[in-house]
């Protein structure tokens, strides 16, 4: 053990000791527990359960975590709750004042067997953002609490740190600390500094992460770019598949800094971020291999500033490839058959933000060469289909941001084989089953379809995606793949369709795919016309 190691532990143990004597000495195999939890404390009635000695957090119901031992929860207000359930006590809060809910506790007040205690449900901040029995925003708060330690069978005592931002829902709990022999504890206590490597720190997912942060005992972090990270806190991130990955606190108005590291400490930093374009928040992109381990550092820009508990960081996963790389449709009549498509696709299916999804989803995309309202309906499909248009590919795992979906309603001209068909129109804004496209769409812009099946039993679907609206000018005909050019991809589609009648390919529209056809994709070689 380092010297200033042995010092730090002789420091913290003096500390204890000095506590102990205060509320009786403790017995000699006494020692703290420490656990740092850095979760954010949600704005729910369910609140985030606690169970100390096994050191295990949900924010499910408390039926998920048996033998939970404490609760802060409140989707208004900021509550402190005790499982009253043996084997635990029936009250388990410190409170030094003689009315209310859990007391802010100053650092060194001992919790013990003499304290003072309450299983109470009173607000210790309101949305109002009133403070009782000393709780204050823009601040670490301590609470202490007793329980009953189901490992060892024995009443323990702990308190814990919760970070309080400028409102009541920034909340979260930093750290949790018991004595595991029964004996009292001093607040702070062998709290120690926060650890960018303790596997307690909560660990980066795809989606949005609303975490707790450690402004308590953070340290600045140089990552070795220029840029000094303010109370840093670091996140493990391991890549789900292969491709692209964005890290992002570019949505919050907050000022922060961000490094992406090949370790926790001391390892290569491979990108560093100030300030995302037109925002205080940073981001950072870099490809990753499926199953690699990165870590994300966050501080803050400025010495003097500290970040919101929780702060919400959104990792963006690459985006699907059979999405980006889909088949082009034509204005007018698309065969499609998905007989040999697996993948089940989340989508928005509501304009309330619902979602379901699309099996055996088969995507193409569509490029409009005239802005105006469209109709897309699968006339005469085989079994019970769905469908979703949007403008951004989901990334792997995510779902997909529909612009429109229907499950059922078919106003094809031709007349609908089974009610269970599906299409949307900015014309027809049927209510039916999902979200109707009620806007136009516009020249020159990439929209995305997704067609599938309604359940994960259906049989694969097959039949015609009709697509009407304004009769199309092609602005450049040749440009097949809609990527703004004409080239090699284009050249690849034509050869790829030789001696066919696909649409997409039969330039003149007499039917096949041919030198015709091939003329006019070369005659319009290079850039598309503005």
């Amino acid at each position: 053990m380092s010297p200033d190691r042995i010092r730090e532990r002789l420091r913290l143990h003096a500390f204890r000791a000095a506590a102990l004597a205060a509320a009786c000495a403790a017995p000699a195999s006494a020692d703290v527990i420490a656990w740092d939890l850095n979760r954010a404390i949600p704005t729910t009635l369910d609140g985030l359960y606690i169970k100390v000695d096994t050191q295990q957090s949900t924010t499910s119901a408390g039926t998920g975590l048996p033998g939970w031992d404490i609760n802060p929860y409140g989707s208004s207000s900021l509550n402190f709750f005790a499982s009253s359930t043996a084997p635990n006590p029936a009250s388990t809060y410190v409170r030094t004042q003689t009315s209310g809910g859990p007391s802010n506790l100053a650092l060194g007040v001992v919790v013990g067997p003499s304290s003072t205690y309450v299983n109470s449900t009173t607000a210790v901040i309101t949305s109002a953002g009133v403070g009782s029995n000393g709780w204050t925003l823009n601040a670490i708060n301590y609470v202490g609490f007793r329980f009953h330690n189901n490992t060892t069978n024995t009443i323990n005592y702990g308190y814990a740190a919760v970070q309080v931002g400028a409102t009541v829902t920034e909340r979260s709990l930093l750290k949790v600390a018991y004595e595991n022999s029964g004996a009292a504890i001093a607040v702070g206590a062998e709290a120690g500094p926060y650890d960018p490597c303790s596997a307690g720190n909560p660990a980066l997912v795809v989606g949005s992460n609303a975490l707790g942060f450690n402004q308590l005992s953070a340290a600045d972090l140089d990552p070795g770019c220029g840029l000094v990270l303010h109370k840093a806190n670091v996140f493990r991130f391991t890549a789900t598949t292969d491709g692209e990955y964005s890290f992002s606190t570019c949505a919050g108005t907050q000022d922060t800094r961000m490094a992406l590291m090949s370790a926790c400490q001391g390892g290569t930093t491979y990108a560093c971020n100030d300030n995302c374009t037109g925002g205080s928040g940073s981001t950072i992109v870099r490809t990753l291999a499926a199953n690699e381990v990165v870590f994300l550092a966050v501080g803050a820009a400025s010495p003097s500033s500290s970040l919101a508990s929780p702060t919400t960081i959104v990792v963006s996963p690459p985006p699907l490839l059979a999405c980006a790389t889909s088949q082009v449709l034509a204005f007018g009549d698309n065969a499609y058959d998905n007989a040999v498509a697996t993948q089940n696709q989340t989508v928005k299916n509501s304009i309330t933000n619902g979602t379901t999804t699309i099996y055996k989803g088969t995507w193409f995309r569509f490029v409009p060469t005239v802005t105006g309202d469209y109709t897309f309906s699968l006339c005469g499909s085989v079994n019970d289909t769905r469908i979703a248009i949007g403008t951004q590919c989901p990334g792997v795992g995510s779902r997909f941001e529909s612009l429109a979906y229907n499950d059922d309603a078919c106003p094809c001209t031709s007349g609908c084989g089974s009610p269970t068909q599906s299409s949307f129109s900015s014309r027809l804004n049927s209510t039916n089953s999902g979200i109707p496209l009620n806007q136009p769409l516009f020249a020159g812009q990439t929209y995305y379809v997704l067609i599938g099946g309604y359940s994960a039993t259906t049989q694969p679907t097959s039949g015609t995606l009709v697509i009407d609206g304004p009769p199309q000018v092609p602005a450049c005909p040749g440009d097949l793949d809609g990527d703004g050019s004409v080239n090699g991809v284009d050249l690849g589609i034509i050869l790829g369709n030789w001696d066919t009648a696909n649409p997409i390919s039969d330039l003149n529209g007499d039917g096949a795919t041919n030198g015709l056809d091939l003329g006019i994709l070369l005659g319009g070689w290079g850039s598309c016309p503005a």
